[in-house]
């Protein structure tokens, strides 16, 4: 390491002076509040009387700031650049596992908003309390805030004898009396508002406050989880599941389309959206800085969906591959070594070719909120981009998705084991005696333990002969968990069945198009693409909404076909369901030849 030069360091001097003297002071200002709520946090209130079990956890550095050395800067403009990894941003910290004792003066806080809601007390105050509430719930534990969302279900919920005594002073209705009518309209105004839950104005208060919409998706985030402990408790449930409608339906008038801004993320955006980006990336990870300007940089587009009370958090971020034919693979998109080197050159330049681009692939979409689960965002936000990229390239004709299979191993394995049962057959003999050679195994049985176990890793896909000899009955095994396995009669894939309902069309099965661990574990490195056809999509998502009708390429109904014809369920009738009749608007897309294996 070089050091700095004596001018160098003379300079630098005060600058360092400046910022000992700083950690001295942030020093002694840690040390005077540790006895006290900090002002201007929630919690904070002058002259407030409440008391609390324990004293609020506040967050602190754990060692003190240590001093700059001068000896530690070096310059130097020869050493070469190396990506660095990704580093993780900044988010809201989770629930502590440990209980914080905060738990009755949560309750407390809560139910001194509530009561002040009918009286004549100014906003100023229930805001306060309602502040105190949030602040006691961010430092609550895990079941403490379980316990804190029952109690919100239960103490809060409709008062069905207030609803019973409404009933019976139902005025009688009478004929031309214009009085009767007034006083019939009074009484049902009277009825709605007792039939709304206390809690429903609990949470409008709360989304007055600043921040107070962010901590609500957050608050719905635990209250799903609660859900899924509580799904054995019948009683729990029901109340639970109240909680959650009235909180989803807030949510869903809040984040609604309108209110929403779309915003296109570039390497010039601010530093701590990108690192969002990166982390909130469920797809195909990003892998250090590096890749990521590579995603938000040329043939490239990231689109986000933002709130105005949730600026800096992204909702939705909708990753795009522009270029000029519909992609089969990922290894292009990512620009991995898999990638062929005429590809390469094509992406080398400094600036986009407008006329090489006609195809938008969408290869990532991801919700980012886990409160916001249940509310439909993505297919908005691609209508959106969709028209933006109309605008930017109008030569562009071609818009498809190369998206994941995310439970089709899962299902596979369940297929395997039905197999080796008997149940089910999804193999044919001359399949069977390929694979037997390929796996150096005795019997057919052998075949479903030893795949089970490849499966599990992604060393199989370097085997020429394995993967040649799996290719015809993996791919055919998908299109029917695509298109056959459903689920209240639609596509039993989430992936698939977003798409479907935005009125997509399952256009093409892609063979080893993602070979990423991830992707060879979820789906054997299996890959699809729907395509949107943009004068179809209303009548596609409606055909496949009112009909549970997945419209299907040409291409994908012949591997359906063969699937319907090859997997036999014995007891069942899986050979003979109808197939959907296909609309294709083109004539059949694929070719398979050696080097596509499509």
């Amino acid at each position: 390491m070089y050091r700095c030069k004596y001018k160098t360091r003379k300079a630098l001097l005060p600058l360092v002076q400046l910022i000992e003297c700083g950690a001295r002071e942030l020093q002694a200002t840690s040390k005077a509040g540790m006895t006290s709520t900090p002002p201007g946090t929630p919690g904070h209130r002058s002259g407030s009387n409440r008391k609390v079990t324990s004293p609020i956890p506040i967050v602190r550095s754990t060692g003190a700031l240590s001093p700059l050395s001068l000896g530690s800067f070096s310059f130097s403009s020869s050493r070469p650049f190396t990506p660095s990894p990704m580093p993780s941003p900044p988010s809201s910290p989770p629930a502590p596992s440990s209980p914080s004792g905060l738990i009755q003066a949560a309750k407390d806080a809560l139910m001194d908003a509530v009561s002040k809601r009918d009286s004549k007390t100014s906003y100023l105050a229930i805001d306060e309390d309602m502040r105190d509430m949030c602040y006691y719930y961010t430092h609550l534990g895990t079941d403490e805030r379980s316990e804190f969302l029952m109690y919100m279900a239960t103490a809060l919920s409709t008062d069905h004898h207030v609803v019973e005594e409404l009933i019976q002073q139902k005025p009688k209705v009478g004929d031309n009396d214009g009085a009767n009518g007034a006083q019939l309209l009074r009484w049902e105004d009277r009825l709605r508002q007792s039939l709304q839950p206390p809690h429903h104005w609990v949470f409008s208060q709360i989304s007055r406050l600043s921040g107070g919409v962010k901590f609500l998706v957050d608050m719905r985030q635990d209250l799903l989880a609660t859900l899924y402990t509580k799904a054995s408790d019948p009683t729990a449930s029901v109340v639970l599941k109240t909680l959650d409608t009235v909180l989803r339906e807030l949510l869903s008038l809040w984040f609604t389309v309108g209110l929403l801004e779309v915003q296109r993320i570039t390497w010039e955006s601010p530093c701590n959206i990108l690192q969002k980006i990166s982390e909130y990336e469920a797809v195909h990870p990003v892998r250090n800085w590096t890749d990521l300007k590579r995603r938000v940089g040329l043939y490239r587009r990231c689109f986000t969906f933002t709130h105005s009370c949730m600026p800096k958090e992204p909702l939705v971020v909708l990753h795009i591959f522009l270029t000029n034919e519909i992609s089969n693979s990922m290894a292009k998109i990512l620009q991995s070594s898999r990638a062929s080197s005429t590809e390469k050159d094509n992406m080398k330049k400094d600036h986009e070719d407008p006329a090489y681009i006609n195809t938008a692939i969408f290869y990532s979409i991801t919700s980012t909120q886990k409160g916001l689960q249940g509310i439909e965002l993505g297919n908005y936000l691609i209508k959106r981009v969709v028209h933006e990229l109309k605008a930017e390239f109008p030569n562009m004709t071609q818009f498809s998705s190369l998206s994941p299979i995310p439970g089709y191993v899962k299902w596979l394995n369940g297929m395997m084991a039905q197999a080796q049962r008997g149940e089910v057959t999804i193999f044919m003999k001359s399949e069977e005696e390929e694979l037997m050679q390929c796996l150096e195994v005795k019997t057919p049985s052998s075949i479903y333990d030893r795949l089970k176990k490849l499966f599990t890793t992604s060393g199989w896909v370097e085997e020429t002969e394995l993967v040649n000899a799996l290719e015809a009955p993996l791919m055919r095994l998908c299109a029917y968990y695509l298109v056959v396995e459903k689920r209240r009669g639609y596509a039993l894939d989430g992936v698939a069945n977003f798409h479907l309902k935005n009125g997509a069309v399952l256009w093409r099965i892609n063979w080893q198009a993602d070979q990423s661990h991830r992707g060879l574990a979820n789906s054997c490195g299996i890959m699809v693409n729907y395509r949107y056809f943009l004068d179809e999509c209303e009548s596609n998502s409606r055909t496949y909404l009112e009909s549970q009708e997945i419209i299907l390429s040409d291409s994908v109904k012949f591997l359906v076909n063969t699937a319907l014809s090859k997997v036999v369920k014995k007891g069942s009738e899986s050979s003979s369901v109808p197939l959907p009749h296909p609309r294709s608007p083109t004539p059949p897309l694929i070719t398979v030849t050696p080097d596509s294996k499509i």
